[in-house]
């Protein structure tokens, strides 16, 4: 019997994905390519914008045109708040949201046997417990995203993931610490610690902080290779976390994403962010002091509504005045159930599309001028992959890099020396 998988939208979901698939592995599945005739195919969908609700639908039907007498399953943020989108494609068999997925192989099995329409959704917001997935063996041997936390309290008026996902829950630290052990002593180099709001790990628990968590990890792991936080909002970066990651910054990525959206006060206001661009701008002040060379990313939405020129203006001179490493631009997308559907003032989509195009080009422009104060230093690269001879993969900054692999291998960490700034992939020249 065979089973595969497609894992849409954020790491989290890669995360999940793989962890169910063991299951599968677990009972005598053999793993193949999605593209391939399949027994079992899992898809684990998306729903942060209106193209992931669409792209998920498309992957869905892409599957059953694979192999009609295959069993479908359908889990994540998009069938969490649209299963009735979902019952009507013809050809589904199991339908899961963003919890019970542990009850997906049985569901699956009985699928298989009785081939029974299986729906299991309940509401996320009431959704009070960490529900563990735990995984045996990774696919990924290079780079391992561990799950710590599910859920977010922010609401920001934009986004659906809070009713998808419902509030934060964290997960058990040592559960944390003894799968990020397995994952080094299958020797993978580095850890993502992800979640849907990472930073917020520990503010369900008593007396347990994010910051503790780390320390934990660092203390208690031997053969512990690089860590790297997968996203960090402003206001959870604290003088705790920071002081620990200083203390053990040998052990840190030389890397911060921290999500910005809007360069604009109002604009922030209006999405009920939780910070104004002048707490922003502190504590990015404050981490580049602390670490010298430090990658600072981020994500920025343009076109929400009451978007004004003048507010664009002010989210291109602040991200110009930042300058980010690199940015990742997207375009407002209305969410059926969020305070913000309803807002006035909708900025048009030829105009939306312009503004992302304006700030892809100053966001190329920025990460090249970040990328060329590299060149003539030697930086940490873990091998992600080898194709025709040459070698790819991601210094502790999170700069891609390609340079001949010689006789090195794919997961090595090996020494490179940076000869030529690009963006998106600088060239490298292999240490000795």
């Amino acid at each position: 019997m065979k089973v595969s998988y497609y894992s849409l939208g954020c790491k989290v979901n890669l995360y999940e994905s793989e962890a169910i698939v063991n299951e599968f592995i677990e009972n005598g599945f053999e793993l193949t390519n999605f593209d391939d005739i399949c027994d079992i195919y899992i898809i684990n969908t998306c729903t942060v914008t209106k193209t992931s609700d669409a792209k998920s639908r498309k992957i869905i039907r892409q599957a059953i045109k694979k192999n009609p007498n295959a069993v479908i399953c359908v889990m994540g943020c998009y069938s969490q708040l649209h299963p009735d989108e979902v019952k009507q494609i013809e050809g589904v068999d199991v339908i899961v949201g963003t919890s019970n997925r542990i009850m997906l192989y049985p569901l699956a099995m009985s699928a298989l046997e009785k081939k029974n329409p299986q729906v299991l959704i309940q509401d996320a917001l009431k959704t009070k417990n960490y529900e563990e997935l735990k995984i045996k063996r990774f696919n990924n041997k290079t780079r391992g995203f561990i799950k710590i936390e599910d859920g977010c309290n922010n609401f920001c008026t934009y986004c659906a993931i809070p009713y998808a996902r419902g509030p934060v829950r964290s997960r058990n630290h040592q559960d944390v610490i003894d799968e990020i052990k397995l994952l080094t002593e299958q020797g993978t180099k580095e850890i993502v610690l992800t979640g849907i709001n990472t930073a917020a790990y520990g503010s369900d628990l008593k007396d347990y902080t994010f910051a503790k968590l780390l320390e934990d990890i660092v203390k208690n792991v031997p053969n512990l290779g690089r860590i790297r936080i997968s996203s960090i909002e402003a206001t959870e970066i604290t003088d705790e976390l920071l002081s620990i990651i200083a203390e053990n910054r040998e052990k840190f990525c030389n890397h911060f994403h921290i999500p910005l959206q809007s360069g604009s006060d109002k604009i922030l206001q209006k999405m009920a962010r939780k910070y104004n661009l002048d707490y922003y701008r502190k504590k990015i002040q404050r981490i580049r002091q602390l670490f010298p060379g430090v990658n600072i990313t981020t994500d920025v939405m343009v076109g929400f509504s009451g978007e004004t020129n003048e507010d664009f203006n002010d989210i291109k001179n602040f991200i110009n005045e930042i300058k980010f490493g690199e940015m990742h631009v997207f375009p407002y997308s209305k969410r059926p159930g969020t305070k913000a559907y309803t807002y006035p003032d909708e900025v048009d989509e030829i105009t939306k599309k312009v503004r992302v195009n304006e700030l892809l080009l100053v966001n190329e422009q920025n990460a090249l001028a970040y990328r060329q104060n590299f060149v003539g230093t030697v930086q940490e690269v873990i091998i992600e992959k080898i194709e025709n001879g040459k070698a790819f993969g991601h210094t502790s900054n999170y700069m891609d890099i390609e340079f001949d692999a010689l006789d090195s291998k794919v997961n090595d960490l090996v020494q490179v020396e940076i000869i030529e700034a690009g963006y998106p992939i600088s060239i490298g020249k292999l240490g000795r």
